[in-house]
């Protein structure tokens, strides 16, 4: 009795290690290898695995974007430093300068080289403002 119950227990861990799966249907189980793909049969039943793809999503339009205007630019005023080249910018502004930065991210410009404010200087390698209404674009509005 004991005997038997230890080749029981063997021969689960052995599948277990194998990485088999079982698919179930209706009447049958067909042993499925985990990650592949193909068509499996054990004689009456077959079944079709396909593999699993990522999909790209969609680009989002202007028009059904879920942009946080509001939120962005409370996030840029919270964020810009107290001596900012553009203590006087409006709400429009700021947004334009977001969309801009959004733009130029996505044609591949790296974030250290996004500037969206012009006669901006370079300091410590970057334009700072210019990164600080990047950051927050990148979160809300694009």
């Amino acid at each position: 009795m004991k005997r038997g119950l230890v080749l029981t227990g063997v021969a689960v861990v052995l599948l277990a290690l194998s990485g088999c799966v079982s698919v179930e249907t209706s009447e049958e189980r067909v042993d499925v290898t985990p990650g592949a793909s193909g068509v499996y049969s054990d004689g009456d039943t077959t079944v079709e695995v396909e593999p699993l793809t990522a999909e790209t999503p969609a680009a989002a339009s202007t028009e059904t974007s879920t942009r946080d205007e509001a939120a962005y630019v409370a996030s840029v005023r919270d964020t810009l430093r107290p001596a900012n080249v553009i203590p006087n910018a409006t709400n429009d502004q700021l947004i334009e300068a977001g969309i801009k930065a959004c733009e130029l991210l996505a044609s591949g410009t790296a974030p250290e080289d996004i500037t969206v404010i012009d006669g901006e200087e370079r300091t410590y390698g970057a334009y700072l403002d210019s990164f600080k209404i990047y950051e927050a674009a990148a979160k809300d509005l694009c």
